[in-house]
């Protein structure tokens, strides 16, 4: 019998196809795939009847609309805005099942616990021709932490805060035993002041109107100044990593290439590697055509000879050449706005990254620690232009 030469470089990593990357896979819309939505369609729970009003995104796994509720005998209620996910009938009941247990876990079904992690409102299953398929509710929430990043709009301030928030939010989920495991950009959304106090044509007129391109929001990126981290769909317990991880190889922790298990640590390189990129406008490790070989040169180029213990697991050392033996690692770019330009601050910014991204997982500081750093760290005021 062949021996197995274990998982292919795929089950490591999300690959994105940046041709369809602003719509889903409509080759899914089929039995066990998605859900088909059109806009004004109303699905039922009980005695809440939601109306589809707009699409916010989509997944590989789900579809995501903006949906107005209205409560059953609740006479003279308002109704409410929200965010469906919508899962794909194949994977309804295991994902759902997945995100809803470990939003429950930290306290999150009904009250939330952490202003800066996602609050899941409610669930239930819908029918369709292509089968059952889970609906997750969430509050309805703002742009990406990505698609900002892109515009170049955010503030230095804006940026600042936006780091913060992280760290915190990500040692609140440490702290409850909860990994979320694929902290990217586009994971991380902003909350919109005041988004349940907007009637339905002042809300449909922030979107814009309904249309075959990239949704763009119509308002003031400075109003933006608070975050919330959302899909836990990869999420894990501490204590019990999974096999592989589905994040971006930019994001991706070295250690899972060399068979090590995921943890805490895997979320704290993926936290140094946003706030890196937050502040920054540019990728901590660019990996071109998410090819896993070129993330292993990339790390091997700053880092240095890699731990002896992953040698042989990986073949990495013809990918080096572009660093010298015994030259100095080249340095991540100095973002010019971050700290006030003194030693003691660019020490202190030096050590958050250097002690963040470090390829031994278990000489990672804390996410705890991290937000401790940041917490601490006296800000200057720095113009946005």
């Amino acid at each position: 019998m062949a021996e197995s030469l274990g998982p292919r470089p795929s089950q490591y990593y999300r690959h994105t196809n940046f041709m369809d990357e602003h719509v889903e896979n409509v080759e899914r819309y089929k039995p066990g795939g998605y859900h088909p939505v059109d806009i004004g369609d109303t699905i039922t729970n009980g005695e809440d009847t939601y109306t589809v009003l707009h699409k916010l995104g989509h997944g590989g796994f789900s579809t995501v609309w903006l949906a107005k509720r209205q409560r059953e005998h609740s006479a003279g209620s308002s109704p409410s805005f929200h965010a469906l996910k919508i899962l794909r009938a194949d994977l309804s009941d295991e994902l759902a099942g997945h995100e809803h247990r470990f939003l429950q876990r930290l306290g999150q079904a009904g009250s939330s616990t952490h202003p800066n992690i996602v609050m899941l409102e409610d669930s239930f299953t819908v029918s369709g021709p292509n089968g059952q398929h889970r609906c997750l509710v969430f509050p309805f929430l703002g742009p990406s932490l990505y698609s900002l990043l892109l515009r170049e709009c955010l503030t230095p301030a804006q940026r600042r805060g936006i780091c913060k928030q992280l760290a915190s939010a990500v040692a609140y989920l440490h702290s409850h035993d909860v990994c979320h495991g694929d902290l990217t950009p586009s994971n991380v959304v902003f909350t919109i002041p005041a988004a349940q106090e907007l009637t339905e044509s002042q809300l449909l007129a922030l979107l814009g109107p309904v249309a075959d391109e990239e949704l763009r929001l119509r308002l003031d990126p400075a109003s933006l100044t608070s975050v919330q981290i959302i899909d836990f769909g990869c999420a894990f317990a501490n204590s019990a990593p999974p096999a592989t991880l589905g994040c971006p190889l930019e994001y991706f922790p070295p250690e899972l290439i060399f068979d090590d298990p995921a943890s805490t640590h895997s979320d704290v390189w993926q936290l140094a590697a946003i706030i890196f990129y937050v502040c920054t406008d540019s990728y901590m490790f660019q990996v071109g055509f998410q090819i896993p070989f070129l993330l292993v040169a990339f790390i091997v180029q700053y880092h240095g000879p890699l731990p002896s213990r992953w040698r042989g697991k990986f073949v990495w050392s013809k990918y080096a050449r572009r660093q010298p033996s015994g030259e100095p690692a080249k340095p991540l770019p100095e973002p010019d706005w971050w700290f006030d330009g003194s030693e003691s601050t660019k020490s202190l910014k030096d050590r958050i990254g250097k002690d963040m991204v470090v390829l031994e997982p278990d000489q990672r500081i804390s996410a705890a620690e991290a937000s401790r750093r940041l917490e601490s760290e006296v800000f200057v005021s720095v113009s946005s232009g």
